[in-house]
């Protein structure tokens, strides 16, 4: 019984990794699609393979303009 468990929980957990990689080449297809043709706007599944593949640190965040008041 307990290796049962096992199985259907390993096949859960390769199942949901091979989901999310899935997404992210999806992602960034897109984003590349997107990039070639201009004026078009960003998909969902672009920009989350953009914010989780980007590598922005505190030190690259330009400073903010001030609000001018």
């Amino acid at each position: 019984m307990i290796l049962v468990l096992a199985l259907v929980i390993a096949v859960f957990l390769a199942g949901s990794t091979c989901g999310i990689f899935a997404m992210l080449v999806i992602g960034i297809h897109a984003e590349e699609r997107r990039a070639l043709r201009r004026g078009s706007a960003s998909s969902r599944a672009g920009a989350a393979s953009r914010r989780l593949l980007s590598t922005h640190t505190c030190d690259d965040v330009p400073a903010r303009a001030s609000a001018g008041r």
